[in-house]
């Protein structure tokens, strides 16, 4: 089970039920770590939304497998945008400490990219490092280095050669719970096992409502790092789009200073920084005290923080649309 203790009272408050920690997920259950070791997890019917990995619940201990009853508040958690056409969003991991977000040096290096992640972290309560890995196959690592810790806190590592690997663990001590995201083909898998001391095992008994093995890839996993905290192998991301909250469009200003601070010369309040006359934005690059593309990122990501909006708005009319009816018929 995870260094960490489940929060405070638990015992006392669930009675039958037992704290336990979502280590995997399966989609009709999860592995889970208790005090007795590893369990299989259906889940109950009236679950609220499906527990993420990292989760703590309470569930019903049988003699075999455990049921999950309750999902108990997240303390952190990193979300995106679901992909495909719902609009709703998708917890990848809660309870993180920190997340690394991994990037190749082997020509994935992407700024865009880097932004969404660290935008869609930006309001998680986690801490964002990135990680450039696959160090041994570039030639002017220090360049790419300062490049990403302008953007946040970063190291750079090979799992091949070691370099690096000990900052690395330095970043999930016991107690802790990190998380490893980014696209397919950074290494990601490569880091774990290399964490792992190159044996990865895995968190997952024999399934009972499946009958797959102890070895079986799951799409996101625990594993505890020997002599270190937690780690939660993520599979690669195709794209990711920040899930707009409360804080999403203040994060994303924050991030983009400079270009926040020059769309306020704007002559109107809703221009739209193509074509709109007496834009400061497109003054500020002609003038080259902006860059074209950080403008064109703040920009972009502000369209599709409002589109989601809109989707939002629009899907809450057409279910109080079809209640409305409901009640009627």
């Amino acid at each position: 089970m995870d260094r960490r203790s489940p929060p405070h009272g638990l015992d006392d408050e669930a009675g039958a039920l037992q704290p336990a920690r979502v280590a995997a997920s399966h989609g009709i259950a999860v592995t889970l770590w208790t005090r007795e070791g590893v369990r299989n997890g259906p889940l109950a019917n009236t679950l609220s939304e499906p527990p993420a990995v990292g989760d703590w619940v309470l569930a019903r201990p049988t003699a075999g497998d455990w049921l999950v009853q309750r999902l108990l508040p997240r303390r952190t958690q990193f979300v995106r945008h679901a992909s495909g056409q719902e609009t709703r969003p998708q917890v990848i991991a809660a309870n993180v400490d920190r997340v690394l977000v991994a990037t190749g040096l082997d020509g994935d290096f992407n700024h865009r990219r880097l932004e969404r992640y660290l935008l869609a972290l930006a309001t998680s309560g986690a801490a964002a490092t990135v990680v450039l890995t696959k160090a041994d196959q570039c030639s002017d690592v220090a360049s790419f280095r300062a490049q990403a810790a302008v953007m946040a806190p970063t190291v750079a590592v090979s799992a091949r050669t070691g370099e690096g690997m000990d900052a690395l663990r330095a970043l999930i001590p016991p107690g802790a719970t990190v998380a490893l995201v980014g696209s397919s083909g950074v290494g990601k898998s490569t880091l774990v096992n290399a964490l792992m001391g190159g044996e990865r095992a895995s968190t997952g008994a024999v399934r009972s409502f499946d009958n797959k093995g102890r070895h079986t890839t799951t799409h996101r996993e625990m594993f505890v790092v020997p002599g270190g905290g937690v780690v939660v192998d993520t599979p690669g991301m195709r794209g990711l789009e920040p899930w707009a909250d409360e804080g999403t469009h203040a994060a994303l200003d924050a991030m983009f200073g400079e270009v926040s601070a020059a769309a306020a010369g704007c002559r109107f309040t809703d221009c739209d920084h193509a074509a709109t006359p007496d834009c400061a934005l497109r003054a500020g690059v002609a003038a080259g005290a902006l860059s074209s593309e950080r403008v064109r990122s703040w920009v972009t990501l502000h369209a599709e923080l409002a589109q989601q909006a809109v989707l939002r708005v629009e899907r809450a009319e057409k279910l109080a649309l079809k209640a409305r009816k409901g009640r009627r018929g």
